[in-house]
């Protein structure tokens, strides 16, 4: 579910396919926030390419979804953006460029995982991984329109890969790859197979592929026909529901007491 903005994309670099190819082409020792540099690059002389990374070893206003700040030790984690031209896609069509890297970062967090562990995987709407009850990796997508187009996404992730010292607020709530797994990862590695499930996921964002994309987000959804307690971001009541899903356009799908169904965009409903 993306940040939308009307910043223009300049028309030459309309890519129209549906291939992407992540690289590295900036990697900061420290920086403010690779999605900043990416928006702002953006709108420079010489945008960057399709597919183009911008990587940090630290940010100091790293950032999720809304106003939540994103904790990571220096160094110990992976943190991009991944640069794209997805003008294939209408905005009604916008929450695939959450479902793509959600999708392919938990397949990433599965494959490295032991047996025991990889099943507990989901993703928590709208833009997280979990393992069980614990964030691994977060996602902040923010995108251009042209008309009713898209023609630009920053996709900003943030994967716990190396942390072992979480602030001790985060400490139930947060976990990291080493400290699941008790050995510490190379994050050269990790991070090409992230690109690598990058380009397999985006290929679904081509008309053919949509239903898969839509089918593999919903059943690994966090909660998915679980009933659970929410709270409206409006006045602060809470309530139970069961997660039924997520709709086309990216709003939860929530089947309350009464056995209606609510569906809530991003900021309305919050989880507890």
């Amino acid at each position: 579910m993306g940040i939308s903005t009307n910043l223009e994309n300049p028309s030459t670099l309309s890519t129209n396919n549906t291939t992407l190819f992540p690289k590295v082409a900036r990697h900061y020792g420290a920086v403010d926030s690779t999605n900043l540099r990416a928006i702002r690059a953006i709108g420079e002389e010489e945008p960057p390419r399709h597919g183009d990374v911008f990587l940090a070893d630290e940010q100091s206003a790293g950032r999720g979804q809304g106003s939540n700040a994103w904790f990571a030790s220096p160094g110990e984690n992976l943190s991009f953006s991944l640069i794209a031209y997805p003008d294939h896609l209408s905005v009604d069509q916008i929450f695939a460029l959450t479902q793509v890297p959600a999708l392919a970062i938990a397949a990433v967090v599965r494959e490295l995982l032991p047996p025991t562990l990889s099943p507990s995987v989901r993703l928590k709407w709208p833009n997280d991984i979990y393992v069980g009850d614990q964030k691994i990796a977060g996602i902040l997508v923010q995108n251009g329109l042209r008309g009713r187009t898209i023609a630009w996404t920053v996709i900003g992730v943030g994967l716990n890969v190396n942390e072992a010292d979480f602030p001790a607020e985060l400490t139930t709530t947060a976990t990291s790859l080493r400290l699941l797994t008790g050995t510490p990862f190379d994050k050269s590695a990790v991070l090409n197979k992230v690109f690598t499930q990058l380009g397999a996921w985006y290929t679904l964002t081509a008309p053919s592929g949509m239903p898969e994309l839509q089918r593999a987000y919903h059943v690994q959804l966090y909660r998915l026909d679980q009933p659970g307690r929410y709270q409206r971001t409006q006045d602060g009541s809470t309530f139970f529901a069961v997660l039924r899903g997520v709709a086309a356009d990216g709003r939860l799908r929530l089947e309350l007491a009464s056995g209606a169904e609510e569906h809530f965009a991003l900021r309305e409903v919050r989880f507890i």
